[in-house]
């Protein structure tokens, strides 16, 4: 190989992959005769599957899909296989997709079928025919419904959610969407469950692909209780007065207990006093109320506006969520209140961040300030012993030559 040009290789490749359609095309045509014949019955076997698992020490499944496709008559499928057009895994999406047609589909519609994805996997890859044959299923789906069931399940679409409560008192659940609000789901997945950018010191995004999607449905839950409209409760959104030392808050120390619901320890507590979710009442020893909230605490929609276009979205360094997906951080802490009024909520004093990154600011041990008009965070002194300030770069747009 070494003595060939890359125009041979290429040409070589392409042969290559050919003599392995056309050599799979031969191997479907065997196996369709050897399960015609029952020649596996005759030397002892079960069926045509487990005489493959047995003489070719195939899985299971690969044994099932390949009976699967020598048995099926789809006569464009073999023809582009026999030419060396398709490979086997095209062969599987095909076969897997036309053999799960509802009774209702005809042969007529099954064969136009045929046809049409095997013309699609002369062009496109093995994924791109099963996203089309699962669009392909669903109609048929969709079609074979008799049309007054179908406007009932529209008018009460099936939509579920079980969850119960831990110990710890995290939540488990688990539910079902239908389709409409599955695509919606999978849609806002591709946007808040990808990968974050590596941080500035190179490290990529640890999360899982699980963890990834679940702090993607924190970020909804986290905008949806944020709405304007959101439902009220004797005429304010879900509030609850937690009962706090003064002493406890500003230590982030000791365990406080919201409205007797799950115990939290204080570091929580003051993060959640920079949502409009939690009113303080903060006591001092004698117990005397010194703060029962405060008349603005949060910002207003046109300090949000103004954030908007200073931060332009998310200020942690590695975030690129835009202004809808945030909500204004006190720099210095709203509960910061002894000898004086604490963090004011002001522009001088907000900050955007995102529901997944202000976890960071509180339980993470970063510092943020405001440095001529740039919102800067300083790592912790483990991560940077220097504590170098950083400030986001994702959101600046692209120079003129870039663009």
């Amino acid at each position: 190989m070494w003595q060939l040009s890359g125009e041979e290789l290429t040409t070589e490749l392409f042969a290559a992959e050919q003599t392995l359609c056309r050599g799979y095309a031969r191997m479907l045509e065997v196996v369709g005769e050897v399960d015609h014949r029952g020649v596996a019955v005759d030397k002892g076997f079960r069926s045509t599957a487990v005489m493959l698992v047995r003489a070719l020490r195939v899985s299971q499944k690969e044994a099932r899909a390949r009976v699967t496709q020598a048995t099926t008559a789809l006569p464009a499928l073999r023809t582009a296989l026999t030419a060396g057009d398709l490979n086997r895994e095209h062969a599987a999406e095909i076969t897997h997709a036309l053999t799960q047609a509802p009774d209702s589909v005809t042969s007529d519609d099954l064969a136009d079928t045929e046809i049409a994805l095997v013309a699609l996997a002369r062009q496109a890859p093995p994924f791109t025919v099963r996203k089309v044959a699962q669009r392909i299923q669903s109609y048929w789906d969709f079609d074979g419904v008799d049309p007054d069931k179908r406007e009932q399940d529209l008018a009460r679409p099936r939509r579920e959610f079980r969850y119960t409560r831990t110990r710890d008192g995290r939540m488990r659940y688990s539910g079902e969407l239908d389709a409409e609000m599955a695509d919606l789901t999978e849609q806002l997945f591709t946007v808040l469950a990808k990968p974050a950018p590596a941080d500035p010191f190179g490290n990529p995004d640890p999360r899982t692909r699980s963890q990834r999607q679940g702090d993607a449905i924190a970020a909804v839950l986290d905008l949806a209780a944020r709405a304007p409209d959101v439902p009220v409760k004797a005429g304010e959104r879900a509030v609850a007065t937690i009962t706090v030392s003064l002493d406890d808050l500003e230590r982030r120390a000791g365990t406080v207990i919201p409205d007797g619901h799950t115990p939290m320890t204080v570091s929580q507590l003051r993060r959640l006093c920079c949502d409009a979710k939690v009113l303080p009442a903060v006591l001092n020893g004698a117990g005397e109320v010194l703060d029962l909230g405060r008349a603005v605490r949060t910002a207003t929609p046109a300090q949000r506006r103004a954030l908007a276009v200073r931060d332009k979205g998310c200020t942690a360094p590695w975030c690129t969520k835009g202004p809808k997906w945030t909500t204004p951080h006190h720099i210095e802490f709203w509960t910061n209140l002894r000898g004086g009024p604490g963090g004011r909520t002001d522009i001088g004093n907000l900050a955007l961040m995102c529901e997944t990154d202000h976890h960071v600011v509180h339980h993470g041990g970063w510092d943020i300030r405001l440095r001529n008009g740039i919102v800067e965070w300083i790592p912790p002194a483990w991560l940077d012993p220097q504590r170098r300030p950083l400030h986001n770069t994702a959101h600046a747009p692209p120079s003129a030559q870039a663009a």
